[in-house]
């Protein structure tokens, strides 16, 4: 158990530090510090595909190692209310701070409706496996998406037309998901016994605090490159 759970604090570890990466980039581009645009560049879109299938992933193993055995009914409430909490705040400063491209559904606001019904599916994780690689086949081939819902909802709840910072829908993202719990189901990570050295023990920390980490990191990078574009245009 103990060389499972290290395993899977390293592959969120991993998706934190690309994370960063990206984000870091993209405020040096917002800022004019750099010309290189995330939202255009194959490679930055591709990075960030792969950052958003390591943490919706990792959520779905998460959700397995704590809902398959013993349904915690006070615990799921607490991570829920603070993943409601979070993802509400995201997208009132964003509305603030970009009124026509605010985040409306991003990682984090899917991460929380993953964890409001992905535990329905930890128990019969097979199924669950299956369903997951149909929804991203039905997405890859332009089947499904959730386009339809969003024409719904575009005016009346005034979502940005073109452009949203960040956006995760719930198609394809709940098939990744679903993934992660069978892969952590049929122990996959088990198979990765990590030493238990001070280094992995600092990499694997940002894992254990991905949450804390993901909604401070850009706050702070805003605060550090702000500063830094207003004198750089004063000079």
């Amino acid at each position: 158990m103990q060389n499972r759970l290290l395993a899977l604090d390293l592959y969120r570890a991993l998706g934190v530090v690309l994370m960063v990466l990206f984000h870091f980039t993209y405020d040096l581009h917002h800022f004019g510090f750099i010309e290189t645009d995330t939202t255009q560049v194959p490679f930055w879109i591709y990075l960030r595909t792969i950052i958003v299938v390591l943490f919706m992933s990792a959520v779905g193993m998460s959700l397995y190692l704590v809902y398959a055995n013993r349904y915690d009914k006070q615990k799921h409430i607490r991570r829920l209310a603070l993943l409601a909490m979070a993802s509400t705040a995201i997208s009132i400063v964003t509305y603030l701070i970009f009124p026509h491209s605010w985040i409306y559904f991003g990682v984090l606001h899917m991460i929380f409706v993953a964890s409001l019904i992905g535990p329905l599916f930890t128990r019969i994780p097979n199924i669950s496996g299956a369903l997951g690689v149909l929804i991203i086949t039905l997405y890859t081939t332009k089947t499904l998406s959730m386009y339809p819902l969003f024409e719904l909802l575009q005016i009346p709840l005034h979502l940005p037309p073109h452009h949203t910072e960040d956006l995760a829908p719930f198609i394809p993202w709940f098939g990744v998901v679903l993934i992660g719990i069978f892969i952590m189901h049929h122990g996959c990570l088990q198979k990765i016994i990590l030493p238990q050295t001070k280094v992995i023990e600092k990499i694997t920390w940002l894992g254990r605090h991905s949450l804390a980490i993901y909604l401070i990191h850009q706050p702070l990078l805003f605060a550090i490159l702000a500063p830094l574009a207003y004198i750089s245009s004063s000079k």
